[in-house]
């Protein structure tokens, strides 16, 4: 009978002891909303820094430290979204991008998706999302002998329907880049709120291939010497290759049809900056000069060694709120990385009117770490939410974006407007 009991008590005990530990490692549910913020780590020579784990981090939300509940590196699938000028002058650096594009994208993975959409006033979707090289090529090849490369150029439009499009169409589960390739010359005055907040919406971060027209006239911090990799400025602080570029046009003025933008309408055929070096910048991207020879190749390796992190969403936020967040290195990851440079998106959208995509509601498997030990720091102010237009075409109807299965066939160009011209 003793013996009977101390068995019974043992099992008990170890049960009561299961019981303990299971609550010891994090648990996810279905139910519990994560937060995903994208980050790349550059030094000072631009180039990415590989292999940090997540210890090496530390994310504050509004301000307050957050635990980071999961983390995600090279093996996170993408969805990539050319976005390419073909105005007048544009060609010989589609072509540029055409023939660098059979090595560049040897550097995605089989789960990688790419897509093409074109602009000059308008914007057309040439290629929806496709896992094959091939056909990425041969759209490449196609849209080189169709499109006409002599109109105008209206880049914020293109920006803001590129966010849709991958917002819409790009996978839950995947990172969202769009890769855009201009001179970044516009008729139109810019928009970088616009921009950014659609690009927030969309959970997408944007990298720049700059034509020489706009390179020309930039003005660079720290010198402005040309570094492997990019553009470089004066170090840490300087906002790397795009921090404090200074965009510039002999060309001069243009009005804006876009909220919060200065004037208003054509602007007679004259042309501007439309900041997409530094609207990449918000997103947490970069830009090159197009010129350089592994420009794509870099950009699209760059796309695949940023990291993801992961945090719950905080109790009581209100839906479609815009929310501050900053990410950076521990102490100890930053001794070993002095000269490190973190870029993200530094705001977020809660969900609720349309911006559910910063969220995910299923988290991913866990890698069985710990959290770092939290750092502290004042809290900051919300960014207030701001609404920004639905994109439409020129005669005013809305744009249609296409099924995420079929292939989007190509528009015939609007003619051109003699008096713009």
């Amino acid at each position: 009978m003793t013996r009977y009991l101390c068995f019974l008590l043992l099992i008990g005990s170890i049960a009561s002891l299961t019981s303990a530990s299971a609550q010891d490692p994090i648990v996810f549910r279905s139910d519990v909303a994560l937060v995903h913020v994208d980050a790349q780590i550059v030094d000072a020579s631009n180039s990415a820094i590989t292999h940090l784990q997540p210890s090496d981090f530390y994310i504050r939300e509004e301000g307050r430290n957050v635990p980071i509940r999961n983390f995600e590196s090279e093996n996170l699938p993408v969805d990539v979204l050319f976005l390419l000028d073909v105005s007048a002058s544009m060609r010989p650096h589609v072509q540029r991008i055409a023939d660098a594009s059979g090595q560049a994208l040897t550097v995605l993975g089989k789960d990688d998706r790419m897509g093409i959409m074109v602009f000059d006033r308008s914007t057309r979707t040439r290629l929806s999302f496709r896992s094959s090289h091939q056909e990425l090529q041969h759209e490449f090849d196609r849209l080189l002998r169709e499109e006409r490369f002599n109109g105008g150029t209206d880049i914020t439009r293109a920006m803001l329907d590129a966010a849709d499009y991958i917002r819409l169409q790009g996978r839950r589960d995947a990172r969202r880049a769009i890769v855009i390739l201009t001179d970044d010359q516009t008729e139109f005055d810019r928009n970088d709120a616009a921009a950014s907040r659609a690009l927030e919406r969309a959970d997408a971060v944007m990298c720049a291939l700059i034509a020489p027209d706009a390179m020309r006239s930039r003005q660079y911090p720290g010198g402005g010497q040309q570094r492997r990799g990019g553009w470089g400025g004066g170090g840490v602080g300087t906002g790397g290759p795009l921090g404090g570029i200074i965009f510039g046009s002999p060309r001069g003025g243009g009005g804006s049809r876009y909220p919060g933008g200065a004037g208003g309408g054509m602007g007679g055929g004259r042309t501007k900056s439309a900041g997409t070096s530094e609207i990449a910048r918000e997103s947490g991207g970069d830009s090159m000069s197009v010129n350089d020879a592994s420009a794509l190749e870099e950009t699209l390796s760059r796309i695949r060694q940023r990291y993801a992190l992961y945090f719950n969403l905080p109790d009581g936020v209100k839906p479609g709120e815009e929310r501050n967040i900053e990410v950076g290195l521990t102490p100890a990851a930053q001794a070993r990385f002095h000269d490190a440079e973190v870029r993200y998106r530094r705001v977020y959208l809660t969900p609720g009117s349309g911006s559910s995509p910063t969220m995910v509601t299923r988290a991913p498997r866990d890698r069985g770490y710990s959290a770092p030990t939290p750092i502290e720091t004042s809290d900051t102010e919300t960014t207030p939410v701001k609404r920004r237009r639905v994109p439409v075409n020129e005669d005013g109807t809305p744009i249609i974006v296409p099924a995420q299965d079929t292939p989007a066939p190509a528009t015939k160009p609007k003619p051109e407007n003699p008096q713009h011209q």
